[in-house]
């Protein structure tokens, strides 16, 4: 009610003591006080993350495991289902498929990966967000601009020394065949690409540029959790929360709006943030709410 959060994420502490009727209850509540619908999301990649499973009786599995039991159409087939339980019960997205290409199996992202090469990735990436479009269910494609077998951004600030066109020539091709079959969003990382600017991707207008003119993509760009050490030891959050629109970006992830939102503005009244900027953002965002059948509910409301 004082904030008017664009969207609200369901962690594991979330669904405890509730069935899947409590979590319907619980966004139905959540909705009821919003003035304009949430997108309402939790991290359902599958494996090792997944929130709601831990409620269900059988947990949804990582693409890694179904890949390796039944390929491509399996992982289909679970995107599927996945997409209408959630959608059941509230839920519009499930900040997934992860896009990633790890080619060291002991890397941080490599087990919510599907551990292949950039070709099949993006076989996958296509197909997942297809199913997701034709399901009505939100696609996020993650983390851009590809995490490649770098260390954990939640504990750390990482540096990525790949150059621009190793970054072209193999992790850009999952994400941009999710662009071809309408992913509505993409989730930025915090790693800071060392050839390409000084700051972590989620602050950079370069890295946003990227996406926005050379891979063409219209949708939503969101940050990674701005809490992470990979951005929080890097900037304070309310400084970060300006620093993520003037890079660009559409949606901020973070905890910490009490006092990011009365900082964003301030940066208005002062001039330094133009309302004219946030209204890009804000166009992109209601166009995704109007495309998953938000906004239908919200005029039925009004």
């Amino acid at each position: 009610k004082t904030y008017h959060l664009g969207g609200y994420i369901l962690f594991t502490n979330d669904y405890q003591g509730l069935d899947l009727a409590g979590v319907k209850s619980l966004t139905s509540r959540f909705q009821e006080v919003s003035k304009i619908p949430m997108i309402i999301g939790s991290d359902e990649e599958g494996g090792t993350v997944t929130r709601i499973s831990s409620i269900l009786e059988t947990p949804f599995e990582s693409p890694l495991s179904l890949y390796q039991r039944g390929g491509i159409d399996t992982i289909a087939s679970d995107s599927e289902s996945k997409a209408r339980l959630l959608k059941s019960v509230g839920i519009q997205t499930g900040l997934c498929p992860v896009a990633d290409i790890a080619s060291n199996d002991k890397s941080f992202i490599y087990d919510r990966t599907i551990g292949q090469n950039s070709e099949i990735t993006s076989e996958y990436i296509s197909k997942v967000v297809s199913v997701f479009k034709k399901e009505k269910f939100g696609s996020t494609l993650k983390h851009f601009p590809g995490y490649g077998d770098n260390g954990d951004s939640h504990t750390s600030i990482i540096k990525d020394n790949r150059s621009l066109s190793d970054l072209q020539k193999i992790d850009f091709l999952p994400f941009e065949a999710g662009i071809r079959a309408g992913a509505d969003s993409i989730l930025v990382s915090h790693n800071i690409l060392t050839q390409i600017d000084d700051v972590p991707s989620s602050i950079s207008a370069k890295i946003n540029g990227i996406l926005r003119k050379e891979l063409g993509f219209k949708g939503v760009i969101m940050t990674d959790d701005l809490d992470m050490a990979g951005l929080s030891d890097f900037v304070n959050q309310d400084e970060a929360a300006y620093r993520v629109l003037t890079a660009g970006n559409d949606l901020i992830m973070g905890s910490s709006y009490q006092i990011q939102v009365p900082y964003l503005l301030g940066k208005v009244a002062s001039g330094e943030l133009t309302e004219k900027r946030i209204d890009q953002s804000v166009k992109r965002v209601l166009s995704w709410k109007y495309d998953l059948g938000l906004l239908a509910d919200f005029n039925n409301k009004q």
